[in-house]
């Protein structure tokens, strides 16, 4: 019951301090341009993430990033939030012909996550992006997070066969909690 109590004020704490960081520094991250087109700072991102390394590199492997507008920033991630789902997903189909009966559910179960996100949740990630409800996509994203941490977790106390595919989703959801809190009002 401590254990819950501190987790909830944890939790509580994390939020508001979101909160705070993303309501000023909103102003720093969008200029408009003669068009009013919103342009959005990505150098903002990679140093407020877990993995600064892994965003770099992603960053980098986009030419131009730092000159996009809001919605390609944001569709640029879940495109690549698309592929590392993908990725995932193939290296479990690899794995559950081989795998002991006891780690089939467990894989079966992160299958589910890594299958279902380009059949549906990346549509509700785009449709927030489009209605410009950071506040929805950063809650997604968290969700995402958790199932992505679950499917880890499901794996102990024995070592993950899904650990870098598991990173590398998490880095990226990471990535769009960062640049969600960074656009909301």
């Amino acid at each position: 019951m401590v254990v819950s109590s501190y987790t909830n004020s944890l939790m509580g704490l994390l939020i508001l301090l979101f909160a705070i960081t993303a309501s000023t520094a909103t102003r720093d991250v969008i200029t408009s341009d003669s068009n009013d087109e919103a342009h959005f700072d990505a150098h903002q991102i990679c140093p407020r993430v877990k993995d600064k390394d892994f965003c770099d590199m992603v960053m980098e492997s986009y030419v131009g990033i730092f000159g996009f507008d809001v919605k390609e920033v944001g569709t640029i991630f879940l495109d690549v939030l698309t592929n590392a789902a993908g990725f995932a997903n193939n290296k479990i189909l690899e794995l559950i012909p081989k795998a002991p009966d006891a780690q089939k559910a467990r894989l079966e179960h992160c299958n589910q996550l890594y299958t279902s996100f380009p059949q549906k949740d990346k549509g509700i990630l785009t449709q927030l992006l489009e209605q410009k409800d950071y506040v929805g996509l950063n809650r997604e994203a968290g969700i995402l997070a958790k199932h992505t941490t679950d499917c880890e977790d499901s794996f102990k106390p024995a070592p993950s066969p899904l650990t870098r595919e598991n990173s590398n989703f998490f880095n990226i959801i990471d990535m769009i909690s960062v640049f969600s809190c960074l656009l909301i009002h």
